[in-house]
């Protein structure tokens, strides 16, 4: 309808721009997949092997990108201080979270994930397919967000563990919120239920 309008008053059948005065229809906007901690389990019982159980865990407990996870080196890993160093966004160096036991068991006897970033595409695929649960390297990236605003902590707090340079994405996830999730966070900070 609108290319139709624009047309008729380009080509000099109408003297009003009319589609100036029809306002935008509002769309819905569309929720991406975030993994959910439960979800997460159920992924690393489907993973074929060890390095897919630790991967997948630590694109979740990191939050990192596809390309920070796939460079990530054991030597980047400060376990005292639960940290790696990645190479993130803009060809910089940054700090994220360290995963869990996975993680740190994958890496005492590996030098790196040993796989390429198609490769843990491909693999997502499969366990995604295997599963039926979406699963991409970003919908981690989503769920670590998600998780942690649920536990309570703050979107600037979020922001700065997960390597992004505007609170913008941080705060598109936050919409995910329900009141119910937001009740329970309260309920988690003053220890009431």
């Amino acid at each position: 309808m609108k290319t139709l309008l624009l047309w008729l008053y380009r080509n000099g059948y109408t003297q009003d721009k009319i589609i100036d005065r029809v306002s935008a229809p509002k769309v819905q906007r569309k929720l991406l997949p975030a993994v959910s901690r439960e979800q997460l389990e159920v992924l690393i019982k489907h993973c074929h092997c060890e390095r897919d159980k630790a991967l997948t865990s630590f694109l979740w407990h990191s939050g990192t990108r596809l390309s920070e996870a796939t460079n990530v080196k054991a030597q980047n890993f400060n376990w005292s201080e639960e940290t790696v160093t990645v190479l993130g966004k803009g060809n910089k160096y940054r700090k994220a979270l360290a995963g869990n036991s996975l993680v740190r068991a994958w890496f005492q006897n590996h030098d790196s994930f040993e796989i390429s970033r198609a490769g843990i595409v491909t693999m997502l695929k499969r366990l995604s397919k295997g599963t039926g649960i979406k699963c991409n390297p970003h919908s981690f990236r989503r769920g670590f967000a998600i998780h942690n605003l649920k536990s309570g902590l703050s979107t600037r707090i979020v922001q700065s563990l997960g390597g992004w340079e505007s609170i913008v994405m941080v705060e598109k996830y936050s919409r995910s919120l329900s009141f119910e999730d937001a009740l329970q966070v309260y309920h988690n900070v003053n220890g009431s239920n």
